[in-house]
């Protein structure tokens, strides 16, 4: 049994097109998923249960944390910044291998897209059986959720998987990023591309607050975030340049511990722009710390952690709809009537719960789609079947 646990990293470890793994960005992804499932299902345990608190939730600091899950969207965004950006920036600034454009899309199709597809297509099936809807009625929203397109045409969240209208906004960043990452890298001069970049991300955040493309309908596009995805592209610069001169040190760690506070406590629903230039530093700091400390990097690259992260896409897909369902058997449990209380049990019987469902959906509907040649083994099998059928 042991050597049966102590295998199960090893199985679900994520395949990357490059065979380069970089184990801090998969652990970043483990940080930004876990408060995106803690306020999903801590909003749904607030609406369904019956427990009469002692104090209300709304008056905790444990809902003010929990409520603060979001900014793990934002942690993703800059993640994909830094990735996307990677292979472009080692192109123009170290004379890597060019990025092929056709390679690249359709690289992000043939990873995104199969996944995707299935379990859009299974919650929009669940939501028309389960709640006696019309399918002609849904089928609309249906394809535009399959194309990305759901939150620009209805300007809402889909009725089948909310959260996936942070998805719509990576997929218009997958668009534009070969075109962006080439005017940034282009720049040879280390301290003119860095300031052309720190220069972007100040103008777009001042059109951003001059405009108000914080609100909807704006903040359903990458209009709204775009950057997020920009902290990422400095980030890959400095690590592609500077990581090997920048030694790691204990002092990092409190300085991502601090950075990490700092997020959580610099976010405004007021979006005023001190603040939201508050929350850019730090992200980028926190990032930079993950990388460069100690304590906290060896949480980071922990293999379980790391795997976690790793299964990020199919836990983001699927936790919502499991976190209404999940409900639905434990919105009656209660211990005392203290909302911290309540809200760990919930915690502690849902997330094992998720991350086991995950890792089973992981390894059947996401890593076979993460093999770059699948589409050619699949047709090879079609052909083999369809011969020996004559």
């Amino acid at each position: 049994m042991y050597k049966f646990l102590q295998s199960i990293p090893d199985r679900l470890i994520r395949v990357t097109s490059g065979g380069k793994l970089i184990k801090e960005i998969d652990g970043l992804r483990f940080v930004a998923i876990l408060p995106v499932i803690i306020q999903h299902l801590s909003e749904r345990f607030e609406r369904n249960t019956a427990i009469q608190f002692a104090v209300e939730p709304q008056n905790t600091l444990t809902n003010f944390l929990a409520h603060r899950g979001f900014l793990g969207v934002y942690i993703f965004f800059v993640v994909s910044g830094f990735v996307l950006a990677l292979p472009f920036a080692s192109y123009y600034l170290q004379e890597g291998k060019k990025v092929s454009i056709r390679a690249y899309f359709w690289r992000r199709l043939t990873r995104l897209e199969p996944p995707y597809i299935i379990w859009m297509t299974f919650f929009f099936l669940v939501f028309v059986i389960h709640k006696h809807q019309s399918f002609s009625e849904y089928l609309p929203h249906y394809l535009c959720n399959i194309t990305y397109t759901h939150a620009i045409i209805y300007n809402e969240w889909s009725p089948f998987n909310p959260p996936t209208w942070t998805l719509e906004i990576e997929v218009q960043f997958y668009i534009i990023a070969p075109f962006l990452a080439s005017f940034f890298f282009f720049i040879k001069n280390k301290a003119y591309r860095r300031f052309f970049n720190v220069f972007m991300i100040v103008l777009v955040m001042l059109v951003q607050q001059h405009f108000k493309l914080y609100q909807n309908p704006y903040s359903f596009s990458i209009l709204g975030h775009l950057h997020y995805f920009l902290i990422g592209f400095f980030l890959a610069d400095i690590y592609l340049c500077d990581w090997g001169q920048i030694s790691k040190s204990r002092f990092y760690d409190l300085i991502a511990i601090l950075s990490f506070v700092g997020l959580i406590y610099s976010w405004s629903w007021n979006y005023e722009i001190s603040s939201r230039f508050l929350v850019v530093v730090c992200l980028f700091v926190f990032f930079f710390a993950v990388f460069k400390g100690d304590y906290v990097n060896r949480f980071i690259t922990n293999r379980w952690v790391m795997v976690t992260g790793g299964m990020c896409y199919t836990i983001y897909l699927v936790h919502l709809p499991l976190s209404e369902f999940f409900m639905l058997f434990t919105k009656d449990i209660s211990f005392g009537s203290d909302y911290t209380v309540n809200l760990l049990i919930q915690l502690v019987l849902f997330i094992p719960l998720v991350l086991i469902l995950s890792s089973v959906a992981f390894l059947l509907f996401e890593k076979p789609f993460m093999d770059k040649n699948w589409p050619k083994k699949f047709t090879h099998q079609i052909s083999i079947f369809l011969k020996g059928s004559r």
